[in-house]
Parts: structure tokens; sequence; C-alpha cells
């Protein structure tokens, strides 16, 4: 039994999908071409949030996003360690600490009170700043950002959604890709 048979879903698609690529093979523009702002445009849309910036990989994402907040040595950014490499590599890709919060047990998500007492555990011991979150959705299922949105504005934190692996969930009517401050898929 296959678990996902991408050959039907090829055979689904296959007359459009070549004709998209013979669209982008015509104008011969393989970079930053127009299919690129449309599809940033449309993935916009859908998650409800006013900007889209696509890069290579969920990975460089997660990476500029935290470039772009500053984030580097001497900084803390808390994460899950139940999730992809790549959340905590970025982190130490800029000479950040990453602190590790487990998750709960019926979401597989960061768990929010465990969050709230590594920072606090992180503010009287490290001689490292608390800068920045990183929930991780995964299986579809968001976070629980009511909780971690409180809690990083509390310690004013920039919150980073790594929704690579929920991409189309949603909660309350809110999609993953709009939560925290910046959000990366792939």
């Amino acid at each position: 039994m296959e678990f996902i048979d991408l050959k039907s879903q090829y055979c689904d698609i296959q007359k459009s999908l070549h004709a998209r690529i013979q669209i982008v093979l015509k104008h011969g523009q393989y970079i930053m071409g127009p299919e690129v702002y449309e599809l940033e445009s449309q993935l916009a849309y859908y998650a409800g949030v006013r900007h889209c910036i696509s890069c290579s990989s969920g990975t460089d994402g997660l990476l500029m996003t935290l470039i772009a907040a500053e984030v580097g040595p001497k900084d803390a950014v808390f994460t899950t360690p139940f999730t992809f490499i790549a959340s905590a590599e970025v982190i130490q890709l800029l000479g950040a600490t990453p602190v590790f919060i487990d998750i709960q047990k019926d979401t597989f998500n960061l768990d929010p009170n465990l969050l709230r007492k590594g920072i606090a555990d992180c503010l009287h011991k490290d001689k490292l700043k608390p800068k920045a979150i990183i929930p991780v959705d995964l299986f579809g299922l968001p976070a629980d950002y009511e909780k971690i949105e409180k809690i990083g504005r509390e310690h004013n934190m920039f919150i980073l959604e790594d929704a690579a692996q929920s991409f189309g969930g949603s909660i309350q009517g809110k999609k993953t890709g709009s939560f925290g401050d910046a959000s990366a898929t792939s």
C-alpha cells in the first residue's frame, strides 16, 4: 500500500503542469520571473498575511528571518528539540544559543508553560538575552500561539513560526503561516 500515490497526483495535474512549464521555457525568466510573484501573492493571500518572500528552502526562510530580527551572539532563541535539525541549526549559524523547550504530550508542539519557565531560568542564570522563540507547528497543528505570543510580548521577544510541517493547517479560523511576527515554511 502506497502512503502517497504521486503518480496519480501527477496524472491529475499533468496537462496544466506541462502548460505552465512551457510558459516559463518560452519567456526564459527562470529566476524572479512572473511566476515567483504570482506564487508569493497566492501564498500571502491564502495565509492571510500582507507579504510573502520566497527563497530556496524553509531553512533559508528561517535564517533570513532571524538575520532580519538581528539575532546573534549572546542571544537565546527558544525552540523545541522535536523538529527537523534546521530549526536549531539556523540559531547556531548566527552565533546565538538554542534553548530547547519540551513539547506538550497531546499536541507535540512547544509547551508554553515550559517556555515561560525556560525564559525565567535564562534570565536568572545565564548571560544570554532571551531574543526569539521558534515554535514548530507539527502534523498540520499550530502551536498554542495565544499563550506563546503573550509570553513573547511580556519579554519583548521575536516570534518566528516554523510552519514547514503545517502549511494548510489552521486553528480558530487562522491559518498556519500567519502566526507570530513572521513565519517560514518549505
